[in-house]
């Protein structure tokens, strides 16, 4: 779609000499650019948001309720913990990238580094809270293991932190990886074929 759009301006372009021409295209490549910058900030201000709450949420719950049943078991509690440190890091980071998002150079090139910016900065994401899950599943499984839930119960819950990890792997993969792989061809293309410094 993109090599069509490029195609299509390249050709305007050659078959016109007018200058003007060329500076409405270049609007019109702009604000396609703009669309997926602040689309790319909206999904990943939209992964922060649930990573910050689920994990404030669910570590904050986890405390609750072992301190309110006093059963003093200490897994439990250092996975809670655990999920509340990594929520108030990736709040602490999340500030630190609207900063960033903040100080980019407004142009085309710029618009599309920032957007560039922000889909590594949600695959270095992604990776670490795929990694992290797999700390959760296993310090959850040693819990429910060693408590005295019922076989159905421990099968349930195994189901559900494969199907959220495979479901993580497969985000990673399929939306974060690819969209950066299409923005990098639209960074080489501006570059190559327009000649953008």
């Amino acid at each position: 779609m993109i090599t069509m759009e490029f195609k299509e301006m390249k050709k305007i372009w050659d078959t016109q000499n007018d200058e003007a021409l060329y500076v409405i295209n270049e609007d019109a490549l702009h604000r396609r650019i703009k669309a997926k910058k602040m689309g790319t900030k909206r999904k990943t201000s939209f992964s922060e948001v649930v990573l910050i709450v689920s994990n404030l949420c669910a570590g904050g719950m986890v405390i609750i309720s072992h301190l309110l049943k006093s059963s003093g078991n200490v897994v439990s509690l250092s996975m809670g913990a655990m999920m509340m440190v990594v929520g108030i890091h990736i709040l602490f980071i999340r500030s630190q990238r609207i900063k960033r998002d903040q100080q980019t150079d407004v142009s085309i090139l710029g618009d599309l580094e920032n957007a560039i910016e922000n889909i590594n900065y949600r695959i270095k994401l992604s990776q670490s809270m795929i990694w992290f899950c797999l700390i959760v599943i296993a310090l959850t499984m040693y819990t429910v293991l060693n408590s005295d839930k019922s076989v159905l119960n421990i099968i349930l819950i195994s189901c559900f932190f494969i199907v959220g990890f495979f479901m993580s792997r497969w985000e990673h993969k399929r939306f974060n990886l690819g969209r950066k792989k299409h923005l990098l061809e639209i960074k080489e293309k501006l570059i190559n074929e327009f000649e953008i410094k």
